[in-house]
């Protein structure tokens, strides 16, 4: 899901900018843009040589392997995101996604400031983490039942308001015991207008979810 531009650059390990690099990577998903079923497993020159001064042979298999059909629609989508500049537009169109998102969900006039623990990630791919105030928790439980979870009537929220959205309930934080999160994954060619609709969404849904449970 972080990989083929979704961070900004085609594979997400080079946004860290650290020089550390895998000697084995899979790529799926983006590499076909969602027109074709592909994926792929790419290697490095010290495991390439390895291989051809060992046996010269690599054994795998897949059914569909080098079908020519998705290869092709996955090259005609690797020279979009080159032609069209989708990944410098990502960087950019994120930065601002992200600017926005903090201002109005963490900022000192949002409503939703106590319940937004988190915003992070890079590109077009972003989380916002939730962590509900205990006082809200109980009102939650009892208003929409024990197995009430923030991130589900968020989910709902947002669908109704016209986003679909992927929200997730428990371990967003590092030990993976509590917080819920809101997964934001909006297409590479995204603009200022609709980076501005996704944030009004979101900020809209967020609020509407708090005043549902406070009130």
């Amino acid at each position: 899901m972080s990989g083929m531009g979704r961070m900004g650059t085609l594979h997400a390990w080079e946004s860290f900018g650290d020089g550390v690099a895998p000697d084995l990577q899979a790529v799926a998903k983006g590499l076909g843009g969602g027109y074709v079923s592909i994926g792929a497993m790419l290697m490095n020159h010290r495991v390439a040589s390895g291989l051809r001064q060992g046996s010269g042979f690599m054994k795998h298999g897949h059914t569909y392997q080098s079908h020519p059909i998705a290869c092709a629609g996955a090259l005609a989508v690797q020279k979009v995101l080159k032609e069209e500049n989708l990944l410098e537009n990502a960087r950019n169109m994120g930065a601002v996604l992200e600017s926005q998102l903090r201002d109005q969900l963490m900022g000192p006039n949002s409503k939703a400031k106590p319940y937004v623990f988190d915003i992070r990630g890079g590109g077009m791919f972003w989380g916002v983490e939730f962590e509900v105030p205990e006082e809200a928790k109980k009102k939650m439980v009892a208003k929409f039942g024990p197995n009430a979870q923030f991130a589900a009537l968020l989910n709902t929220k947002c669908f109704d308001n016209g986003m679909i959205v992927m929200a997730f309930s428990g371990g967003s934080n590092l030990e993976g015991t509590k917080g819920d999160h809101l997964l934001l994954a909006p297409a590479y060619n995204l603009t200022p207008e609709q980076v501005g609709e996704i944030v009004r969404l979101t900020v809209k849904s967020v609020e509407e979810v708090i005043a549902d449970i406070e009130n």
